[in-house]
């Protein structure tokens, strides 16, 4: 099997321009953040930020969160909400799930 490293070496180019491994018309967000943790307002959560399949990383969906919330109560909600999701599929942890509520609840 090729990985779009390999394909990459030997020519091939599709457009990436994060670099995610998903092609950006069906990236979910073309420009994602790849930090290797979810940092948010500067606080460090030490949680990875996975990368779905679909192209969007965690940190892409809390950004999304905070453009979408009317205040900083919704924003807070919305993160508690998702994060919830998150720790019941078994994506990340309960400790997990505490430092980024507690980030997003600093962040204003």
């Amino acid at each position: 099997d090729l990985t779009f490293e390999l394909l990459r070496d030997v020519g091939w180019t599709f457009p990436d321009a994060d670099g995610d491994g998903v092609v950006d018309d069906e990236d979910c967000n073309p420009n994602s953040d790849t930090s290797a943790t979810m940092i948010i307002a500067g606080i460090d959560t030490g949680v990875p930020n996975t990368l779905f399949p679909n192209g969007c990383t965690m940190s892409d969906l809390l950004s999304d969160l905070k453009e979408g919330a009317a205040t900083h109560g919704d924003y807070v909600s919305a993160v508690a909400q998702l994060t919830n999701q998150w720790n019941s599929d078994g994506l990340i942890s309960g400790a997990q799930k505490g430092a980024i509520q507690r980030a997003a609840a600093r962040n204003h």
